[in-house]
Order: C-alpha cells, then structure tokens, then sequence
C-alpha cells in the first residue's frame, strides 16, 4: 500500500485524531516504502484551529503527507467525505460531517472510482502553506 487519499472537510474531530488512527498514518509514513498520502480539506483553517494530530504528523513527514484546499465553489459543496488506497480499501461518508458511511476492504474498482475524483479535485485545489513546520 504506498498511495492514501483523503479527502475531509476539516479532518474530521473524532475519526483523524483517534490515537489508534494516527499510530496507523503513522506508520504508513515512517514504513520506509515511499507512501504518499494526499489530503484535501474544505476547510484548512478549522483544521489548523483544532490543532489536528494529523497536521503535526504531516509537518513531521512532509515527504509523505500532503495538503490542499479545495476552492472552486463547486467542489466546496461537495457533501461527502471519503479515504481510499491504493489497494482497493475505501470508506465513504455520503454526507461528510457524519460517521456512518459504507466501507470494503477489496473493492478496487470503487477504490479507483474515489481516487479518479479525488485527482481531479486535487489538481484545482491550492497547496495548504499555512499547514508546513516554519523552518526557523
């Protein structure tokens, strides 16, 4: 598993900062098999108020984890939330801001589907700056 796409409204509280969520990305991005992880926020800002684990950890892995915010206003209402590999896992939220969502394990062709629409979301999207280490 080297690819992770993530794509959240503001890394949602409750499912990004549980301890055990954050040891699994972690290790994802400390394995040593050159993962990339790819996050798309709606809303970075909120994300960097809530002082998310994952933001730390990216900013520690930078080689690895990478942030974007969307800002083309059709892709602001985008109401769901999903994150996929490249080894045909996913978990899909139909509406973002709740948990329940549909999950599988080995279903590439959803997996691939998720990570088509995220691509092209990720190419309009802006590099979340404001989310790097300073380098003082």
């Amino acid at each position: 598993r080297r690819r992770l796409w993530i794509y959240s409204r503001e890394l949602d509280p409750g499912l990004y900062d549980h301890p055990r969520v954050v040891e699994a990305l972690r290790r994802f991005g400390t394995a040593g098999v050159a993962g990339e992880a790819r996050i798309l926020l709606q809303d970075a800002a909120a994300a960097q108020r809530a002082h998310a684990p994952l933001i730390s950890l990216g900013q520690r892995l930078p080689s690895v984890f990478a942030f974007r915010e969307v800002g083309d206003p059709v892709d602001r209402t985008y109401p769901s939330a999903f994150i996929a590999n490249d080894a045909g896992g996913y978990y899909f939220r139909a509406l973002g801001h709740r948990f329940d969502g549909e999950a599988g394990l080995d279903a590439r062709a959803r997996a691939r589907q998720l990570a088509d629409a995220f691509d092209a979301v990720w190419e309009r999207a802006r590099p979340c700056s404001e989310l790097r280490a300073l380098g003082l």
